[in-house]
């Protein structure tokens, strides 16, 4: 649930600012909000400082290189920030010095030992030297005066020669060429200057690796500098005078009993308030032992609902995981995710639980999945006959309502004859689908029965979100709730017409009927009577909105798309290296490509449902419920080094 909140203003005297905000920090309960916007000298250089520990830790690496030991102890951090400072404008100087080096090397290494003192007393004797650069072209370089061309070698780029002539100028020269300048440096220099920059940058960069071992130090000191970053930014931000001074934020209802008890022993004022209506407010949402795992994805995908909105984690998960085991499939793949998810968690006992339960959930989801269809790495009892007894519909204990209901829903018929003829009579037996979904022999493909659940799943998933939207806006005195009735009414007017479209099932006579009681709602209630002159134009495009409905439904057959290119693959793979299993050399190179292909489709697999099963949520399903996301977290002012 999202916890209430209470606009919390304290007080205190101008002297006390700084203990009452070392209070405030350490009751971790104040999110706080500004006053005033932050601004001045001290919090230029809390943040300035804050910035340097980050780009000192920033060029840190995490690992050491190969070959380089990293160091134990080390100074205390300020010396070892002051340190890496120093080596990063080393390496910016070597880096500099390098390129001009290079690239002046690069124009002029032709000219072997170059050096521009030499050039220079020649010139001040009289003789002038030149450096050209000749191209091809149709007028041959020549002199137009006395001298003497020296040749220095050529590349790609064209031919390097000195000109050299005696005179009071240089003498004129024709042709297609480029004059080069007289380098500052003599060329024995500059490799000089490009080895020395060389050994400076290697230098760093091992300096830096070895200072990986106290990676830690530096990361400790950044939460140090963002604490008091953080202080000068509250106190920056918080209004009084010469006697008093007040901070502002929002503290969760429950908990404002204890910032009013450290009011009391404090010697602080304290006004508590319901939020304005124009106020941003954090939301802090409170999980239950189920919906705990929504945590973890709500912080990977980095959404929050807004404190005026609903709190969907329970419905979000229990969809999410039938959306995942939809997409992934294989009840091998939920083996492998839980077995790795058990391991992590033996090795990192003390970490966030929520993250670990999230991936349980999703794993034992994705075996009921691959269970129910009988779905492992692809595999099928003509490759692997072992397969065979990973199907739970081969064995008699299992409940014959089960196994048909199960047999039902995969994309095809059972291929054993016995167990088809008992399939069939009861896939006759469902009189409200038209004959289309009784398959004809056994083995034939039935993929309408998935088609059809994932628009079941479509009507369910939408309905609970128009009847929790109108719950909504019957508690708020909301007049528009009988609209969203109307959408409730229009959504399973859609699944009926994706029905008949897609699937070829006939729509009963009463969805006529249905989808102009929707007409009407929608017309009268979707806008206000009071709002009617501003907001008119929302009526002409309910026709869209109408339109939209029709896609968020047919919108879950991407379930089954997603989830049969990922069965398909690996039976195509499958099928296709069977031929190796003949050898035992045969046998390890089908294994290594099926280690990679079945690696790849997992990889797919979950960027499917990163796609997929978060869009079906926070889209289709967030439109009908008019979920926006719109929230923040609430963080209290605390200090993050502790």
């Amino acid at each position: 649930m999202i916890t209430p909140m209470k606009k919390v203003t304290v007080l205190t005297v101008a002297g006390a600012v700084e203990e009452t905000l070392q209070a405030l920090r350490t009751l971790e309960i104040l999110h706080l909000t500004p006053l005033q916007a932050a601004a001045g000298a001290k919090l230029n250089k809390a943040r300035g400082e804050m910035n340097r520990v980050q780009k000192a830790l920033e060029v840190v690496p995490e690992k050491a290189p190969k070959g380089v030991t990293p160091v134990k102890e080390a100074a205390p951090a300020a010396s070892l920030i002051d340190e890496i400072q120093n080596l990063v404008a080393e390496s910016k100087q070597a880096e500099i010095d390098k390129e001009q080096a290079e690239e002046e090397l690069s124009k002029l290494s032709m000219f072997k030992n170059l050096d521009p003192a030499t050039a220079a007393a020649l010139q001040a004797k009289g003789i002038y030297v030149k450096l050209y650069q000749l191209h091809d072209g149709k007028v041959p370089f020549e002199l137009d005066g006395e001298g003497s061309i020296e040749e220095f070698g050529q590349d790609e780029n064209g031919k390097y020669v000195a000109v050299v002539s005696r005179g009071e100028a240089p003498v004129a020269v024709k042709g297609n060429f480029t004059e080069l300048t007289m380098p500052q440096k003599s060329l024995a220099e500059y490799r000089e200057m490009e080895a020395k920059a060389k050994e400076t940058l290697a230098r760093v960069e091992k300096r830096l690796g070895e200072l990986s071992g106290v990676r830690e130090s530096i990361e400790d000191k950044l939460l140090e500098v963002g604490d008091d970053y953080r202080m000068v930014e509250a106190e920056a931000s918080m209004v009084g005078d010469k006697n008093v001074a007040a901070v502002q934020g929002f503290c969760p209802a429950p908990r404002v009993g204890e910032l009013e008890k450290a009011a009391r022993e404090h010697g602080w004022g304290l006004l508590v308030d319901d939020p304005a209506e124009d106020d941003d407010i954090p939301t802090l949402l409170t999980y239950s032992k189920l919906s705990r795992p929504m945590q973890f994805l709500y912080d990977i995908i980095g959404i929050s609902p807004g404190y005026k909105e609903v709190d969907v984690s329970s419905v979000f998960l229990c969809f999410f995981s039938i959306f995942f085991a939809m997409i992934v499939g294989d009840s091998a793949y939920g083996l492998l995710f839980l077995g790795l998810a058990l391991f992590a968690r033996s090795k990192m006992p003390k970490a966030n639980p929520a993250g670990f339960h999230f991936i349980y959930l999703m794993s034992i989801a994705t075996i009921v999945w691959g269970v129910i269809n009988a779905s492992f790495l692809g595999l099928s009892p003509a490759l692997a006959g072992w397969t065979y007894y990973l199907d739970i519909t081969n064995y008699g204990w299992l409940p014959e309502p089960l196994k048909n209901a199960m047999l039902w829903i995969r994309t095809s018929a059972p291929t054993d004859p016995a167990k088809f003829e008992a399939y069939k009579a009861f896939a006759q037996s469902i009189t409200l689908l038209p004959d289309s979904f009784v398959p004809k022999a056994a083995g034939a493909s039935q993929m309408q029965h998935i088609q059809l659940f994932c628009f079941c799943i479509a009507v369910v998933h939408l309905s609970i979100a128009h009847v929790w939207n109108v719950c909504v806006r019957i508690k708020r005195k909301d007049s528009t709730f009988m609209a969203q009735v109307g959408w409730l009414i229009g959504c399973w007017v859609m699944f009926f017409l994706a029905c008949q479209m897609v699937l070829g099932i006939d729509m009963p006579k009463f969805v006529i009927p249905m989808f102009i009681v929707e007409a009407v709602l929608l017309v009268l209630f979707t806008v206000p009577p009071k709002r009617l002159k501003q907001d008119f134009i929302s009526i002409p495009m309910l026709v869209l909105d109408v339109v939209n409905s029709f896609t968020d439904v047919i919108s879950y057959i991407r379930l089954f798309a997603v989830g049969m290119s990922g069965a398909a693959i690996a039976e195509a793979f499958n099928d296709m290296l069977s031929p190796l299993f003949g050898s035992a050399v045969g046998i390890a190179g089908a294994a290594f490509l099926l280690l990679f292909v079945h690696g790849l489709n997992i990889a797919l697999a979950v960027m499917g449902v990163a796609v997929h099963a978060v869009r079906l949520n926070t889209l289709e399903f967030s439109n009908g419920l008019g979920q926006e996301w719109s929230g923040f977290a609430f963080a209290p002012f605390a200090k993050q080094k502790n």
